[in-house]
């Protein structure tokens, strides 16, 4: 098998360097995959990781919704009891003063009286 002429020689040559080609094709064909597979991957742990964040975010809102709705309950109580306190404070106070002017008036009647007596 020895070649006859540098025809066959470089039939030999032109053969190998196919041979190494297709070879080079084919590795860099499984490194596209690789790096195919290992993208799919990742977009599938940052959807997973995106799902997760998505379903915290709507147990929040839930949980911020049901306490703003039970805020709103508790709200008005406490405004019904705040309300209740103050306007009794205030009437007591208000009966306080009614009071002390009357005193202060029936004091001035009884003195009024006393030096007509006189």
């Amino acid at each position: 098998m020895t070649p006859g002429s540098s025809q066959d020689l470089l039939y030999i040559v032109l053969s190998l360097c196919i041979v190494w080609f297709t070879v080079f094709l084919c590795w860099l064909l499984y490194q596209a995959a690789r790096v195919l597979r290992n993208a799919n991957r990742i977009i599938e742990n940052v959807t997973e990781k995106l799902e997760l964040i998505t379903d915290a975010v709507d147990f929040i809102k839930r949980k911020v919704d049901g306490l703003s709705v039970s805020m709103g309950a508790v709200s008005g109580m406490v405004s019904g009891l705040v309300e209740k306190f103050i306007v009794n404070k205030l009437s007591r106070k208000f009966g306080e003063q009614v009071e002390k002017r009357d005193r202060r008036e029936t004091g001035r009647k009884r003195k009024n009286t006393e030096r007509k007596d006189l």
